[in-house]
């Protein structure tokens, strides 16, 4: 009876320790794929799409599309989920249709543990100014470039092979006697 018990106590401490996250995962990936396959078979509303257009600089394509291609990911905007059904790419643009995926948006906002929920941490005061915390004049975070300086191949300076030199006088250590006899 009580090797149940103490089983029973450590399947709970253990469940509590990161089964739960076991299972919100599982419930992600189950929420993920239940969708991907509403998505292959065209089960959902095509006026409930969203167009996302996301800006960047691609100088070296050559060839913009010209409509949506059926394509199928995921995307995460602002604490939201979505999974996008078509694409199309220009040079300056990337144009996504996304559908939102409330049930992984809900299990990820389940997730979350709010310090406001927490007795023994302390709650921050909402009321400071932000713009302390930000270096710089503009107030936004500094970003350092980094500059690479490569070596041309003209300022090395050429490879000299210098032969290696045995340094012993009779490299052959004289044996008495005979060697032995080779057997094949």
């Amino acid at each position: 009876m009580k090797r149940l018990v103490a089983i029973l106590l450590i399947s709970i401490h253990l469940f509590n320790a990161g089964g739960y996250m076991l299972v919100q995962q599982y419930q992600v990936y189950r929420t993920d794929k239940r969708m991907n396959e509403l998505i292959s078979q065209n089960l959902y509303n095509p006026n409930a799409l969203i167009e996302v257009k996301i800006a960047q600089h691609l100088p070296g394509i050559t060839e913009t599309w010209g409509d949506y291609k059926n394509i199928d990911g995921q995307v995460q905007l602002k604490n939201a989920c979505y999974n996008y059904v078509k694409l199309k790419v220009t040079r300056d643009t990337l144009y996504l249709m996304v559908i939102q995926n409330y049930e992984k948006t809900k299990l990820i906002g389940k997730n979350i543990i709010y310090a406001k929920q927490i007795n023994d941490i302390p709650q921050g005061n909402k009321d400071h100014d932000a713009s302390i915390k930000k270096g710089g004049l503009d107030g936004k975070y500094s970003l350092p470039v980094l500059t690479y300086q490569f070596a041309s191949f003209k300022d090395i300076a050429p490879l000299t092979i210098k032969p290696v030199q045995n340094g012993l006088i009779h490299p052959f250590i004289p044996v008495a006697g005979q060697p032995p006899e080779y057997l094949a």
